[in-house]
């Protein structure tokens, strides 16, 4: 009997799957080949009128090996967090709202404020300000939540703790009409949603992520607001007021820009790894798609001339899903991973994710 290594790439390896304790015991899947008729017939394909270039399409380099129809062991969460100082690092970042600012600062109570008032105003028959931090333990909610941008990669996913938006609509007298929710931080920002869409989101007041209360060394409060399947330019932070008004419209709701829907990352690199022939080398990564859940994640070493598809049965669309992908190679030279992700609408990933490595 021949005993093979296990070898895992280099760089963030399990950092996202195992920082919860979850570990991979969820989900083992028995790859097989992927639907051909799901494949773009040339570099472009069209998806919902929109022209797509699949990016990882290339069939030049005849320098590569080029493996057919790989098989392996696939296994796959939704579980995992983003360590809050890199999750509020990415979020400092971007164009808007906690994409755009100074992060919040997460500190010990003697560093930092902990402020969880709010204002509610706008067409109400009586403003009031409360401390969502002192409404009932049965109030409050604890939601596993991914966040991501509308042209960017997965960049975070948290444990968040705090009250519905629903709640605080609730106790408000609305005025007829009332179809529009502005949460504006400290700063002045506000981002307006249509409130049928805030409510049916389960948009959420969080003032605890991943079990450490939100701080802030600045004026206002510490509250921000979080909403599954929805792009992080309304994740507001620093909320001090929120107006619920009547427009003479809704306010049209930014969703991702089409080619960056279905994103996957690689979490590993292979700078510095050394990979014997019969090796099993595992690779893992990331993908979401806000609005549809990840229903597959596919795997090619023949630049697209053939796919393994290893399905994420279950999987849901509020969070991302992790997975991880182990075989081997019995032939000496270089390689190329592609891997691409398809959602259950049936749109396969437009952006390349791509790993070039060396069995010797």
């Amino acid at each position: 009997m021949i005993q093979r290594n296990r070898k895992v790439f280099a760089g963030a390896a399990g950092a996202v799957l195992l920082l919860s304790g979850s570990g991979l015991a969820l989900n083992a899947m028995n790859p097989a080949a992927a639907d051909a008729s799901d494949a773009p017939t040339g570099s472009t394909h069209t998806r919902n009128a929109n022209t797509l270039e699949a990016s990882w399409l290339d069939l030049g380099d005849d320098s590569l090996v080029k493996a057919s129809d790989v098989q392996g062991t696939f296994v796959f969460n939704q579980l995992g967090t983003t360590p809050n100082d890199e999750l509020f690092n990415v979020f400092g970042a971007a164009l808007t709202s906690m994409c755009s600012k100074p992060a919040v600062e997460l500190t010990d109570k003697a560093e930092g404020v902990a402020n969880f008032y709010v204002n509610v105003g706008g067409h109400i028959k009586k403003n009031f300000s409360i401390d969502v931090s002192e409404l009932s333990e049965d109030a409050s909610q604890e939601m596993l939540m991914a966040c991501s941008c509308a042209t960017g990669a997965p960049f975070g996913q948290a444990a968040v703790l705090g009250i519905p938006l629903a709640s605080i609509v609730e106790m408000a007298d609305l005025e007829d009409g009332v179809n529009t929710i502005t949460a504006y931080g400290a700063d002045g920002f506000g981002q307006p949603l249509p409130l049928r869409y805030a409510l049916d989101q389960n948009a959420m007041l969080v003032y605890q992520v991943n079990g450490q209360e939100l701080t802030s060394t600045a004026d206002g409060s510490s509250l921000q607001l979080w909403m599954p399947e929805t792009v992080a330019r309304y994740f507001t932070r620093n909320i001090t007021d929120i107006e619920l008004t009547r427009q003479a419209e809704e306010p049209d709701v930014q969703t991702v820009d089409p080619c960056y829907r279905n994103k996957i990352n690689l979490l590993n690199y292979a700078d510095d790894c050394t990979f014997a022939v019969g090796d099993e080398i595992t690779f893992e990564g990331v993908a979401d798609d806000l609005g549809s859940p990840i229903a597959a994640i596919e795997f090619s070493f023949d630049d697209g001339r053939t796919w393994t598809s290893c399905t994420t049965e279950g999987a849901t669309a509020d969070k991302w899903v992790n997975w991880q992908f182990t075989t081997a190679f019995d032939q000496i030279g270089d390689y190329q991973m592609t891997v691409r992700a398809k959602t259950a609408d049936g749109l396969v990933s437009p952006l390349a994710a791509t790993l070039e490595f060396h069995v010797s």
